[in-house]
């Protein structure tokens, strides 16, 4: 294990989610492997601790991530018929995604900030009403792909808002939201990439782009504003670096 963050919350977040979810069903052992399997699947588990790695924010991070795999790796999934959900059927699908969320909130009582819980559980209400927006044609014609890339944009923001809040930086919440919904997009933008051809694709691919180098910006203006004492320099930029490069490897076995 390195000791560099990003790496170094990795283990500490695989821990706090074997801990906290100690049903062997294999529905959700299952599950919880396809997330593990992703490299970027704790994304908002390390938002949560970008400027800090204060218990309160993994927490708030770590039930965000379930919610995330709940939502959009087996509820939403489960639609196209294909991948690990498909696989795992209907009923035991949307089982292991009712746990995975149930726990999600086992987790996330443990903040005792109450406006910063407010504040999730009001963006993981949002984000269940756009989840059910999706399955539905849509009147400007968006495919579901495009539509379900931006659903995950709330998660990532409030992560890294509250992160910042619970880490004693109040101050940087909103820039440190910037971060969050620019390392999502371009999250979603990459995959939306391998879903199109031609034209499409290299629009979205530019897009791409353009919220990488907005995610360096955000970065930058974090590290600016931060007290050098602190010892925090270089933690975004050093988690832009990590969801870049992570976005370059190929896909694993259980994407």
């Amino acid at each position: 294990m390195t000791s560099k963050y990003p790496d170094s919350v990795l283990p500490r977040i695989r821990t706090l989610v074997q801990e906290t979810l100690t049903c062997q069903a294999e529905t959700v052992q299952l599950a919880l492997e396809m997330h593990f399997a992703q490299r970027l699947g704790a994304l908002r588990g390390l938002l949560a601790c970008c400027l800090g790695e204060a218990q309160p924010a993994m927490d708030v991070g770590v039930a965000l991530d379930l919610v995330h795999v709940s939502l959009q790796r087996l509820h939403v999934r489960l639609e196209d018929g294909t991948g690990v959900p498909a696989m795992m059927g209907t009923g035991p699908c949307v089982l292991a995604g009712d746990y995975l969320t149930s726990a999600a909130f086992k987790v996330l009582i443990r903040c005792r900030d109450l406006p910063v819980l407010d504040r999730v559980a009001r963006t993981i209400t949002r984000t269940c009403e756009q989840d059910n927006r999706a399955l539905e044609p849509d009147a400007r014609g968006l495919s579901r792909n495009r539509r379900r890339a931006a659903l995950d944009l709330a998660l990532a923001g409030v992560a890294a808002e509250a992160g910042a809040v619970l880490s004693g930086h109040a101050e940087l919440a909103r820039p440190a939201r910037r971060l969050g919904l620019r390392l999502q997009a371009l999250h979603a933008l990459t995959a939306l990439v391998e879903h199109s051809e031609g034209e499409e694709a290299r629009g979205y691919r530019a897009r791409a782009q353009r919220a990488l180098e907005g995610a360096r910006r955000a970065a930058r203006q974090l590290e600016h504003r931060l007290d050098p004492a602190l010892g925090l320099a270089g933690r975004a930029g050093d988690l832009v670096n990590f969801v870049a490069q992570a976005l370059r490897q190929s896909k694993p076995t259980l994407a």
